[in-house]
């Protein structure tokens, strides 16, 4: 059997680790659909996912990704599942909940619907359709309210559930690195900042708490020690919040 995961979010879902210390994706845990760059097939999984899958006036990450969690993730999955993943990406660095209203949305959905089409017609109907999100680090930077946050994200899950999504594995996102930068990029005092960051963390707890097919399951709060910058993380980060987010969404969808 086979389920269909779009994982959608910025910069530490799109992943900036070090793809060389990431663990192999065999083809029986997943495969990729690449709904840019090879819509008629499916790939293998390998790291950095969905480096290529850059489409003009969607979600264009450039060459940015480095190492994701999503090879992690779907091994964990399917182990735990015994499902096959067929996994398509949908994630861009720097990216507000605004700019996804505006053009990013629509992209994932697109790419989403492309998928569960393309496996329709292989007639390998999948038995879930999920989306994994991990994305607020650049609402925390723009002081994002948390009521603002959680009406921008129920806006966005209501397009991808349209497209065909049923269920929504939230992956909170973590601090702001002030143990190492006393000063964000704009000059924001290190602590200050991680402050706002905790206001998204909670604006996500709490969407959390009150959609039912939203559930958190996994966070990069516990990994200020694994992070390499302001933002993102070494690969080993990547590798625990994959593993445990994957056997999380595996044990909420048997």
């Amino acid at each position: 059997m086979t389920d269909l995961i779009l994982f959608a979010g910025q910069s530490n879902m799109a992943g900036r680790g070090e793809a060389d210390q990431a663990q192999l994706c065999p083809e029986t845990a997943g495969l990729e659909y690449r709904a840019v760059t090879a819509p008629d097939r499916l790939v293998p999984i390998r790291e950095p996912f969905g480096r290529q899958e850059n489409r003009e006036g969607g979600i264009h990450d450039h060459d940015m990704k480095t190492g994701s969690l999503v090879s992690a993730f779907v091994n964990a999955y399917a182990g735990a599942s015994g499902r096959q993943v067929v996994a398509v990406s949908a994630s861009q660095g720097g990216t507000s909940t605004a700019q996804w209203l505006d053009t990013l949305a629509a992209d994932a959905a697109r790419r989403l619907a492309d998928a569960l089409e393309y496996l329709k017609k292989k007639k390998r109907t999948p038995a879930h359709v999920l989306v994994i999100w991990c994305q607020g680090e650049t609402d925390g930077d723009h002081n994002v309210s948390g009521p603002e946050y959680r009406e921008n994200f129920a806006r966005i899950w209501a397009m991808l559930r349209q497209a065909g999504a049923e269920q929504c594995g939230l992956i909170q996102i973590g601090h702001f690195n002030y143990t190492a930068y006393a000063t964000s990029p704009d000059g924001t005092d290190g602590r200050v900042a991680d402050t706002q960051y905790g206001v998204i963390r909670q604006a996500q707890e709490e969407l959390c708490r009150t959609m039912a097919d939203v559930s958190l399951i996994g966070s990069f709060a516990p990994c200020l020690a694994l992070m390499r910058d302001q933002f993102h993380y070494h690969q080993a980060a990547y590798e625990q919040v994959g593993r445990q987010a994957g056997e999380a969404m595996a044990a909420l969808v048997h």
